[in-house]
C-alpha cells in the first residue's frame, strides 16, 4: 500500500478522490462477492447438494453464539457474572458508580 500525502489536498481534490476511492470500493466488492459466489456454487455442484438444500439448512438453524466465560463476579451476589463485553450489567454499574474498582470484582483463572 502507497503512502499518499492529502494533507495538501483542496476540498474539491479531497471530493473526488473520495468519489473515486468509494467507487473503487464498490467494484471490488462486486467483484469480490462474485468470486465467492461461483467458489460456493462450485462447492455445493461437487457436493452433491443443491444449492436449495443448502440455503434451507442454513436457514433453518440458528447461528452458533459464542459462549465467553464470564471475567467478573458481583461480590455481593457471585451468582450475577458479566463477560467484560456489551453493555455493563446493573451491579456492574453500581458497584462502579459507588467508587469501588472493578479489578475487585476480577473472577480469578
Amino acid at each position: 500500500m502507497s503512502n499518499v500525502d492529502i494533507s495538501n489536498l483542496s476540498v474539491l481534490e479531497l471530493e473526488k478522490l473520495k468519489g473515486s476511492i468509494e467507487s473503487a470500493i464498490a467494484n471490488r466488492r462486486d467483484g469480490e462477492l462474485l468470486s465467492l459466489r461461483e467458489a460456493i456454487e462450485d462447492m455445493v455442484e461437487r457436493s452433491g447438494f443443491t444449492l436449495e438444500e443448502v440455503i434451507e439448512v442454513m436457514q433453518s438453524r440458528p447461528a452458533k453464539k459464542r459462549i465467553v466465560k464470564a471475567k467478573y463476579s458481583n461480590p455481593n451476589n457471585p451468582e450475577q457474572t458479566w463477560s467484560g463485553r456489551g453493555r455493563k450489567p446493573g451491579w456492574v454499574e453500581e458497584w462502579i458508580s459507588g467508587g469501588r474498582d472493578l479489578n475487585d470484582c476480577l473472577i480469578p483463572e
